[in-house]
């Protein structure tokens, strides 16, 4: 774990290998050199095929949310807006372009922002977690995902006072929804939340 790759930290820390009391330190070390491995690579993609759709989970499991925004946001290669700039409307294989425009694990990067920017997770038969983690320069983020019980959606807004969320649960489900500290229990219906800056 004494290594600046990205790889060789996301990997133990994603797949459970520090988990528990026993590795509680190591698991802390690992996060933390993580971050650093990333502000030294100047918060571009350093992960390969394995690590990548694990590199953004880790660092917002870790607490470092806005590590994950700002390697998200990076315009420069290796990095997911690099293609955009290059007029991307797909995630592709490598960096370059010039192999599929299509990829999934460039692409596993479109997970994070469901179950994490926008917050929506499955969890059991008829059961949701909603928990958005807003965050970076965008000023509002909107998912909806529709389940074999109805559609999920979320949505929050940055505005002057606060960010504000609408959450809908669709029938015969519940949800638990996480809006910063805050977390209630909710049955299907239409949901607003507002959270001070």
């Amino acid at each position: 774990l004494h290594t600046n790759r990205q790889a060789k930290l996301v990997r133990p820390l994603a797949l459970g290998l520090l988990d528990g009391e026993e590795h509680k330190k190591e698991k802390q070390d690992a996060q933390e050199q993580l971050v650093r491995a990333v502000e030294e690579y100047r918060y571009r993609v350093g992960t390969g095929f394995l690590s990548t759709p694990f590199l953004l989970p880790v660092l917002t499991e870790a607490g470092k949310a806005k590590t994950a925004y700002k390697m998200l946001e990076n315009t420069e290669k290796p990095g997911w807006l690099a293609e955009v700039k290059e007029a991307a409307t797909t995630v592709w294989e490598n960096w370059e372009g010039n192999l599929s425009q299509n990829h999934y694990s460039p692409g596993a990067v479109c997970q994070w922002l469901f179950d994490t920017v926008c917050g929506i997770r499955q969890d059991g038969e008829c059961h949701f977690v909603i928990a958005p983690v807003p965050g970076g320069s965008l000023t509002y983020a909107e998912a909806e995902y529709r389940s074999i019980y109805g559609q999920v959606t979320s949505r929050w807004e940055k505005k002057e006072d606060g960010i504000h969320y609408q959450i809908t649960v669709p029938e015969n489900t519940t949800a638990e929804i996480r809006i910063g500290e805050k977390t209630v229990n909710v049955e299907s219906g239409n949901y607003e939340f507002a959270e001070s800056f």
